[in-house]
């Protein structure tokens, strides 16, 4: 079996702080943000689960853009594997909150699908031309 060089072990375990810290960060917020405007406009509470979609979605974009930045290849599935975090804060929260199970598979598939998408895009991409 191939070891792993040094060099991949330090960017993986960049990559996982980084999806973990960026994921605390910008759950932190948004959630913020959003809570401000509930509380700002005086809206009902309930606005609040929607806003949740939100905060997942918008959390998703910057992590994954950021975190899969230093990657050249597999973007969509480093885009996904960066929202890991995020799924397993979803998951804490429905089962403290007791949130609807519809609700959880709702944010995780646009989180995945997100993470996916803004990954692909920030990866390193370098056309290669060939010269006759």
């Amino acid at each position: 079996m191939k070891k792993i060089s040094s060099s991949a072990n330090g960017l993986l375990i960049k990559f996982v702080l980084k999806s973990v810290l960026l994921t605390a960060i910008s759950v932190l917020l948004f959630s913020s943000i959003f809570s401000f405007a509930i509380n700002q406009f005086d809206l009902d509470l309930k606005y609040l689960e929607y806003c949740s979609y939100a905060v997942n979605s918008f959390s998703a974009i910057l992590v994954s853009f950021i975190s899969v930045r230093a990657f050249k290849n597999n973007g969509f599935v480093m885009g996904m594997l960066s929202a890991v975090p995020l799924i397993v804060y979803s998951l804490i929260n429905l089962l403290i909150n007791g949130n609807n199970i519809i609700h959880f598979l709702i944010k995780i598939a646009a989180v995945l699908l997100i993470s996916g998408i803004f990954g692909l895009l920030s990866t390193k991409k370098s056309k290669k031309y060939k010269v006759k």
